[in-house]
């Protein structure tokens, strides 16, 4: 039988333990009582104790955190709109806050596509150079791995450097699988960079046998400039918002948090994808086409409820945000892929 914590002696015994004597900060001096000095915020807590007293201490903090974590999850996947309503309506403390949510699923999210991304990799690398349009890979390195071996197999320069690279052809590459080939041609390229008197082409020259060397690092590149996309964005859909809902003279914050509950709402619902994935390999399509819907009826949903419009003003607005929005995270998508692919 669980048993579950006695709130009502605790919120006793914290009351016992309140302080019943002035006190003053050792960091900015303030007389107060309390647990917290009221000028800078600061604990009143002694942290010069016993290794052990800390890691109770640490335990405690961290499960209580955990609990407030795992409710603030469960109405952010399961009522749309809920809890930025309750943000404005003043209920605030009961829930983790919006941005930590945020960051904490953007962590989650990028940590898990790196590792789904570097096991289709490894998978690519592992195969033979002749055999690599029969592997299917999952991250953009497909793009840049497939744009070298083109280069590779034609004869052509690498980049746009000496054309003494002309020569780095299959023949150079003839050896085992892709990994084995990259480190051969990474032999060849140094070989070529000590020769190179151009800076640019050393730099170009240096990415590309960096590339060979670790080709991981293309897809950490590219999900690095995503993140940062992504988080840049959340003020772009809050502004869109408030075009889209001028007529509502709300302020901006309204939607700003509103973006964040819902971009992290999508976070989610991905991270449950990439973890079917990454558990049992293959996902069944009707799960992965429910979960890809599920985002469009929970925003339409949630607009309903904390915009609070006839189903026929929301679905018109929602049509209106999705144009808009899908046009910039292309555009921004692009735009990394882009950056991120530039050395080829």
């Amino acid at each position: 039988m669980i048993k579950w914590p006695d709130f009502k002696n605790w919120k006793k015994k914290q009351e016992a333990d309140f302080p019943s004597e002035d006190i003053v900060c050792k960091n900015c001096e303030t007389e107060f009582r309390g647990h917290f000095c009221p000028n800078c915020g600061q604990s009143v807590k002694e942290f010069d104790k016993p290794f052990s007293f800390v890691i109770y201490n640490f335990a405690g903090d961290f499960f209580s955190f955990d609990i407030r974590f795992f409710k603030t999850f469960w109405y952010l996947f399961l009522f749309p709109g809920k809890l930025t309503n309750e943000f404005f309506a003043g209920k605030r403390v009961r829930y983790a806050p919006p941005f930590r949510i945020f960051i904490f699923v953007s962590f989650l999210l990028f940590l898990l596509l790196q590792i789904l991304a570097n096991q289709s990799l490894n998978g690519v690398l592992s195969s033979s150079l002749k055999d690599r349009n029969l592997v299917t890979l999952d991250s953009a390195s497909a793009v840049k791995f497939d744009s070298l071996f083109t280069e590779i197999e034609q004869g052509n320069n690498l980049t746009p450097i000496d054309s003494s690279l002309n020569d780095v052809n299959t023949s150079t590459m003839d050896s085992g699988n892709i990994r084995q080939s990259l480190n051969k041609l990474a032999q060849v390229l140094e070989k070529e960079l000590k020769k190179e008197t151009d800076p640019e082409d050393q730099r170009q020259l240096g990415e590309f046998i960096r590339l060979c060397r670790s080709p991981e690092e293309a897809n950490a590149k590219i999900l690095k400039y995503l993140s940062w996309a992504f988080f840049l964005l959340l003020p772009v859909f809050a502004l869109i918002l408030k075009l889209v809902y001028i007529r509502r003279n709300q302020n901006y914050i309204r939607h700003l948090i509103y973006s964040v509950h819902l971009h992290s709402f999508i976070f989610i619902d991905l991270i449950l994808l990439i973890a079917l994935k990454l558990i049992f390999g293959s996902v069944p399509g009707w799960i992965v086409l429910s979960l890809f819907m599920f985002i469009p009826v929970y925003n339409i949903v949630s607009l309903q409820k904390v915009y609070g419009q006839n189903i026929g003003k929301v679905l018109a607005k929602f049509f209106i945000l999705s144009a808009f929005y899908n046009v910039i995270l292309f555009v921004v998508v692009f735009f990394v892929f882009f950056n991120a692919l530039s050395i080829l």
